[in-house]
């Protein structure tokens, strides 16, 4: 991926972020306000830390993070812009505390949906590209697998009057969940391969218990309304982004 690439997509991630995250300011002034802080804060928190360490971590890496690390290097940007996208799903909230529509209920469900499943699919292909795949080919796989989960996120079919539709986007269909977490552990999968395979190598365990930490929170967060499992995924996330960030400055990548 080239570095203006990467800066268009750090410029598109850091503008979701700032959105989402005056979307999500102005919720917590409208719940305080009538008096649903106590209800709502369990589902703004989350996604306001989520969108800051993914902006924060993005920033980082952008700049220090380098391809000979692992070929996984050049999916970090757009990955990291698809964990922020995902953070749409309390766009429904922000309609109940303050009855603005900033984008059709169905709109914000097909990008929730498509940031959850292509985001499922960079995460695959982060552990598959280090291990048998060419990383020049990993331009075209992307494409494919944006236009997949594209259509897919389409085609779902979206329980949008659901109860708990007004509190956050949420995957009502089983089958499409089913398959977002069976690619997900299969890149969970293949990290846990790649460490066997490298006898433990100190900077490989680092690196892919960094995203295999990084995959568990963010399905934890993005999929589920329990704040117990918010809350843990939240700590899962943020300690793989740490440890891929200290992984990088330890082996001198930083500049």
């Amino acid at each position: 991926m080239g570095k203006n690439l990467r800066f268009v997509l750090l410029g598109i991630q850091a503008l979701v972020t700032l959105i989402l995250s005056a979307v999500i300011v102005h919720s917590i002034i409208a719940s305080v306000q009538n008096g649903m802080w106590v209800t709502t804060r369990s589902h703004l928190l989350p996604s306001l830390i989520h969108l800051w360490v993914a902006l924060i971590a993005a920033l980082l890496l952008c700049f220090f993070y380098r391809a000979n690390i692992g070929a996984e290097a050049r999916v970090l940007p757009l990955l990291f812009l698809m964990i922020s996208l995902g953070n749409v799903k309390i766009l429904p909230l922000h309609h109940t505390l303050t009855g603005l529509f900033l984008l059709n209920p169905l709109n914000v469900s097909v990008l929730y949906h498509f940031s959850l499943l292509f985001g499922s699919f960079l995460f695959l292909s982060s552990g598959l590209f280090q291990q048998t795949i060419n990383p020049t080919k990993l331009g075209q796989y992307s494409f494919v697998g944006a236009a997949s989960a594209l259509l897919l996120s389409i085609l779902v079919p979206v329980s949008a009057s659901s109860a708990s539709f007004l509190w956050e986007v949420s995957v009502t269909n089983r089958l499409f969940l089913g398959v977002c977490i069976l690619i997900n552990a299969l890149a969970v999968l293949t990290f846990l391969i790649a460490i066997f395979e490298e006898h433990f190598s100190r900077q490989t365990l680092a690196r892919c218990l960094s995203f295999i930490l990084m995959i568990t929170g963010t399905m934890m967060v993005t999929v589920s309304q329990d704040t117990l499992f918010n809350s843990l995924g939240l700590v899962f996330y943020v300690a793989g982004t740490t440890t891929l960030i200290l992984v990088t400055r330890t082996y001198h990548i930083w500049t």
